[in-house]
């Protein structure tokens, strides 16, 4: 399956038509937006479900084969005159896209709520907030790369040559997104690939659609080009098809180690590359000097934030036994703050689970624990009603090989460790697949750069977690089975175009100092350099600079003033 979430359909979406209670009207049903346009779409409408109560809200006509086709060859024809549009007409764009963003903050937290199940205010914290940020750091940062980046010339033959490198367009980009954040990821991708010249075919989680299907409208509205921004909500099989699709040259997924998998295989069959965001297992190590309430507070919050189903919410806590006892009766006090409900209402602090397939997930990872003799401190019991609630859930002792330390539980479950030393609770860490994102909890310089140097993943933070996806400068990555390149940041910025080396040589001689005829002059040449770059004594440097500056095949060839540059322009 394509996305972790994904593997959990069944009860999100159901085919077929629906009608309401009252048999008036038929649900909303939305569309793929293709070419500027809202048509297509399988005939059999699905349903998409609240998590929150169970009930349908909407439909969803997923993109057919033929959607996914004309998706891609829609982006490839904007592409043509998109890449040569000035920055500074997308810019304006883009602070379009912003303004548009900003005046309907709220209906966007909403939405999300409704769709994916985390509270409003959650929504508008880490969807809505994030992507501005994004926005105006893309749109800042992209300029400067369009112009170039001076390069600095280190041979001294070369140093008259003024270099840069260049940013350009890579041409159709396909993002898969997922939907633990439904619109933050995917606005924050297509900003990157529309600031640097691409065109975009966005596939969302099926999950999660109308969050993406918001973006493609909001990019419309900023006055990008028909076509540009395609939105294709589609089943896990058409996604393979988009990632293959002739017109693609670069995919983005943010999804399962499965779903990397399916999608690093199409793309090396079609030979482009790829960036892979997938699982992780964010460890968190709190250690004996830490602050007990914050640290206390803020792993509770990393780990129940959107009910745990984050790609970087905590999800194993490792704590030195000298403050053990007080933490875990803080972070049970804290649990017991937490006020769960349905998201669209005030004051809720954690919703449902996305799917009642991923909440048995993540109770039979809790059941086998305790069964292999963890304790459990809080929760851990399925609930009744409508809605795919899970409770906030605190186990003390699992052991390293139950799954729920093991494998993604993405789910509002704290287990916690007790360890003897913060080498002991690194060590443990580090005993695992993934490597995307950790935490520390300490007051000391010192311990904070043995976690910092220690913990195996792409992004670590000391004494808060959760806020680097929110921070624009900060790059998101991992390794291991947590992914291939990186997202956000000027390296994200990268990713998403081509780099290349140009210069211009307005010394030129009367021809390249090493081209044609290979004579004896030239060989004289050759072996005098050999010395001046690379002899072993100053004297016989000295000595082949002198004898260089005499040659005439040198002086027609190169700028004799390059032998007089400082030390570190001759390779030494």
């Amino acid at each position: 399956m394509l996305n972790a979430e994904l593997e959990n359909g069944a009860s999100r979406v159901i085919q077929g038509d629906f009608r309401s209670d009252e048999g008036e009207h038929d649900l909303t049903t939305v569309h793929p937006l293709v070419d500027g346009e809202r048509a297509g779409g399988n005939a059999h409408p699905a349903l998409l479900i609240d998590p929150a109560t169970g009930t349908p809200f909407a439909q969803i006509a997923y993109a057919r084969a033929e959607d996914i086709d004309k998706a891609g060859d829609s982006a490839a024809r904007s592409l043509a005159l998109w890449r040569s549009v000035p920055f500074e007409e997308r810019g304006r764009k883009l602070r379009r896209l912003a303004d548009l963003i900003h005046e309907n903050a709220w209906s966007i937290a909403k939405l999300v709520a409704q769709e994916q199940g985390k509270p409003m205010l959650e929504a508008f914290n880490l969807e809505v907030l994030p992507a501005l940020d994004h926005l105006k750091f893309i749109i800042g940062y992209a300029e400067r790369y369009h112009a170039g980046l001076k390069v600095d010339p280190r041979h001294p033959f070369y140093s008259h040559k003024r270099a840069h490198y260049l940013y350009d367009a890579i041409g159709v980009i396909a993002l898969v997104t997922p939907s633990p954040l439904p619109f933050a990821t995917p606005l924050i991708q297509v900003a990157a690939a529309l600031a640097m010249g691409n065109a975009v075919v966005l596939k969302p989680s099926e999950q999660t659609p109308m969050s993406g299907l918001r973006i493609g409208e909001l990019c419309m509205e900023s006055g990008f080009p028909a076509g540009l921004v395609n939105v294709v909500p589609a089943l896990p099989e058409e996604a393979i098809r988009l990632v293959a699709h002739p017109k693609v040259d670069k995919a983005f997924l943010t999804g399962s180690v499965d779903a990397g998998r399916h999608v690093m295989a199409a793309a090396g069959c079609a030979l482009r590359p790829v960036v892979l965001s997938l699982g992780g297992k964010h460890p968190s190590v709190v250690a004996g000097d830490a602050d007990v309430g914050r640290a206390a507070r803020g792993v509770v919050w990393g780990a129940l934030a959107n009910s745990g189903q984050n790609c970087g919410s905590i999800e194993r806590v490792y704590v030195e036994e000298s403050i053990a006892s007080a933490f875990i009766d803080r972070v049970v006090q804290e649990v017991d703050r937490v006020r769960v409900g349905n998201p669209v209402t005030d004051e809720v602090e954690m919703g449902p689970l996305l799917t009642d397939e991923r909440r048995q997930v993540v109770h039979s990872q809790v059941t086998e624990a305790l069964e292999g003799g963890a304790r459990l401190l809080k929760g851990g019991i399925l609930p009744d009603g409508p809605g795919y609630y899970y409770p906030p859930t605190v186990l003390l002792g699992p052991t390293n090989e139950c799954r729920l330390m093991r494998e993604e539980t993405l789910g509002p479950v704290i287990p916690i460790v007790v360890v003897d030393s913060i080498e002991r609770a690194i060590l443990l860490a580090s005993d695992c697949d993934y490597a995307l994102t950790a935490s520390g909890w300490t007051k000391s310089e010192d311990k904070a750069e043995r976690m910092m140097v220690g913990l195996p993943a792409g992004v670590v933070t000391i004494n808060d977690v959760l806020y680097s996806f929110g921070e624009p400068a900060a790059t998101w990555s991992g390794y291991r089975l947590s992914g291939i390149g990186q997202n956000h940041g000027t390296p994200g910025l990268r990713e998403m175009s081509r780099q290349r080396f140009v210069s211009f040589d307005d010394q030129a001689g009367e021809a390249p100092l090493f081209s044609f005829p290979y004579d004896g002059e030239a060989k004289d040449v050759s072996e005098t350099a050999l010395e001046y770059l690379h002899g072993k004594h100053r004297h016989r440097r000295t000595g082949a600079m002198s004898r260089l500056v005499r040659m005439k095949r040198f002086r027609s060839r190169a700028p004799v003033r390059s032998l007089l540059l400082p030390k570190k322009h001759r390779g030494k």
